[in-house]
């Protein structure tokens, strides 16, 4: 037998052993994992994730989201490590799961219900498993057909009764503007030093997703998508400088052509602070108008010191105020 002929047949047999061992390995983790025993759980999923290789059904991914209500139910402000590790075993599960998942869409709303709590402890972990599940919904052609804002409330229907009680404590409608409100629930982040990496890339992940899924339709963007403008606008204090801000235009599918209508210069300016107008967010109306002016103004009030941020802030709201002064005065 040929060395080449040797060699392979070792590393099959090695491959075969190791799986062997895996899947040992596995049961003895999934047979503790799923005792409600904080210190053994935190363990068992962190080993559970590692684990996790190979395609996942909707089954076992029951079982972990049981385990997960429990131990929520019993975390406290000492006691998170549980429900932290269970958050990255789903992360890590999200990205193996079966096609056509029944529980992808309530993932992606059970990240957005624990940004709402404002529980800073599962922050990070949340932001993760709202970009995961959104790119498993993009990867499964789920926005093939209908728009991002449309598969996602509908999805939202069969959690309805949670939803809308949690929406009516902390005064947020998604049905009114989804963009503006879900940017104003990750925009918290933005603020926080520990978190802001985090809040940025899902609101990045955001307006890509929104933006690829219109691409079809509009090929030649010369302005930010109106589904997702609340994500764009969330992301201009991480967009203050010309490179930063040529990456934000990508993002959104501009093209070079239409930089200057954007106010983004060819050559490099070291001093130079973006400019947005509501020309070139294409603002129409006054309810479009209202919610920008809105939520730059809460950008404003939480603003830290940043001048650029500043002033692109009050550039935009004065350019806003020429169009519609009575709003602008609202704010």
């Amino acid at each position: 037998m040929s060395k080449p002929a040797l060699c392979l047949i070792l590393i099959l047999n090695l491959l075969g052993l190791l799986n062997i061992w895996r899947a040992r390995w596995m049961s003895l983790v999934t047979s503790t994992a799923f005792q409600n025993i904080p210190a053994i759980q935190t363990r068992s999923f962190v080993a559970l994730a590692a684990l996790a290789n190979q395609d996942v059904d909707d089954d076992f991914l029951y079982q972990i989201l049981v385990a997960f209500r429990a131990a929520l139910i019993q975390a406290d402000e000492t006691h998170s490590s549980t429900v932290v590790s269970m958050l990255r075993c789903i992360c890590r599960i999200m990205r193996i799961l079966q096609k056509n998942s029944r529980y992808i869409l309530s993932i992606f709303w059970l990240a957005v219900s624990l940004l709402q709590s404002s529980y800073s402890a599962y922050f990070v972990e949340a932001t993760i498993l709202l970009r995961v599940s959104l790119e498993a919904m993009e990867g499964q052609d789920m926005f093939r057909d209908k728009s991002v804002e449309v598969v996602l409330l509908e999805g939202r229907l069969s959690l309805e009764e949670i939803t809308e009680q949690l929406d009516g404590l902390l005064k947020l409608s998604f049905e009114s503007s989804f963009s503006f409100t879900l940017a104003a629930i990750i925009f918290k982040g933005m603020r926080l030093r520990h978190f802001k990496e985090s809040a940025e890339a899902a609101l990045r992940t955001l307006l890509q997703v929104t933006v690829r899924a219109e691409s079809n339709t509009d090929a030649l963007r010369d302005s930010p998508s109106t589904s997702a403008l609340g994500y764009f606008l969330a992301l201009l204090p991480a967009s203050t400088t010309l490179e930063s801000y040529r990456a934000l235009l990508r993002d959104c599918e501009i093209r070079d052509v239409w930089h200057a209508d954007a106010s983004c210069p060819e050559n490099e300016q070291q001093s130079f602070v973006p400019r947005v107008t509501h020309t070139f967010l294409k603002i129409k109306d006054s309810e479009t108008a209202l919610f920008v002016a809105t939520f730059a103004g809460t950008m404003l009030s939480t603003a830290q010191g940043d001048d650029a941020e500043t002033e692109m802030l009050y550039s935009l709201l004065a350019d806003l105020g020429y169009s519609y002064p009575e709003i602008v005065s609202l704010v």
